[in-house]
């Protein structure tokens, strides 16, 4: 059994494609969404299966928290999210849907009473900085969530993606955030800068990147601004210096693992819990850290 404290969070993938591709940019955009690693779905499962993955990851972890991510969990076909979100929720796990809300308004009625966290990423305080990021409208319509949200005194979250120009607007954004928070429970905010891991490109880096001190000076002038709110700041690392250690459940079964690597081209690739189970795969994850962080110092 994988204890708590060992990993306390599980991130479930449904799919790993994405409904914001359809936004368009605005004029002086590099495109939308162009700093995730976006990808075609290639996860084929049903119902059953998504149940039993969630069994299998119940019964070997204690893990508290089950994170629904991707690509994005709410989609405009049947990914199984309502099954996956009630089964997570019967057998004991916290839920947190971790969506930009493009289209959350047309699953809400069968999502929202199996829902512990929402999360919704903005990464500015208005269109012309929030859009820049994600496609024209889409600030429109995060105002318009947060607003139903609210009103249904839901439990929110935010994920904020930075540049060197957007991380001047983060007292803005913050002011944002902490006003919601007056209206309904805030749990926490993530506030991250671009990774060049193994798959980033130069002009990603000349485009997103900017010094890890002006991204820290920034995260620490706004903490006291959403007093109340727990601010996860995720900067740029050194190569010695790895991310934290996620697990993530793709809903046929498949397990990988983000070891931390700022050079790997992609999380590895460990095996499927519903052959292999679900603790000896993070177990061999762990060794696989523990290894690459060793040769990492050798």
């Amino acid at each position: 059994m994988l204890t708590h404290g060992e990993l306390a969070i599980i991130h479930l993938v449904l799919n790993t494609d994405c409904n914001a591709w359809d936004l368009e940019p605005t004029s002086a955009s590099p495109g939308v969404c162009r700093f995730c690693y976006r990808e075609r779905n290639r996860v084929r499962t049903d119902e059953d299966t998504v149940r039993r993955v969630i069994e299998r990851v119940r019964s070997e972890s204690e893990a508290h928290r089950c994170v629904f991510t991707g690509g994005d969990p709410v989609m405009p076909y049947d990914n199984h999210l309502e099954v996956a979100l009630q089964h997570a929720q019967e057998v004991g796990f916290e839920t947190n849907l971790h969506t930009n809300g493009l289209l959350l308004g047309d699953r809400y009625a069968g999502v929202r009473d199996h829902v512990t966290v929402y999360s919704l990423a903005v990464d500015g305080p208005d269109p012309e900085t929030a859009d820049w990021f994600r496609g024209k409208g889409y600030f429109e319509r995060f105002q318009s969530n947060v607003e139903f949200l609210t009103a249904d005194q839901r439990r929110l979250a935010f994920n904020t993606f930075t540049t060197a120009g957007s991380i001047q607007e983060l007292p803005r954004l913050a002011q944002l955030i902490a006003r919601v928070a007056h209206r309904t429970e805030v749990e926490y905010w993530l506030i991250s800068q671009y990774r060049p891991i193994g798959r980033a490109s130069t002009r990603k880096a000349e485009v997103y990147g900017y010094e890890r001190d002006d991204f820290v000076r920034a995260v620490e002038g706004v903490r006291d601004v959403v007093e109340g709110v727990t601010i996860y700041a995720q900067p740029t690392r050194a190569p010695l210096d790895p991310y934290p250690f996620r697990v993530w459940v793709l809903a046929d079964g498949t397990v990988t693992a983000d070891l931390g690597s700022v050079s790997a081209p992609r999380n590895a690739a460990l095996g499927n819990l519903l052959v292999d189970g679900f603790e000896p795969l993070v177990r061999r994850a762990f060794d696989l850290r523990e290894q690459s962080q060793l040769e990492g110092i050798a």
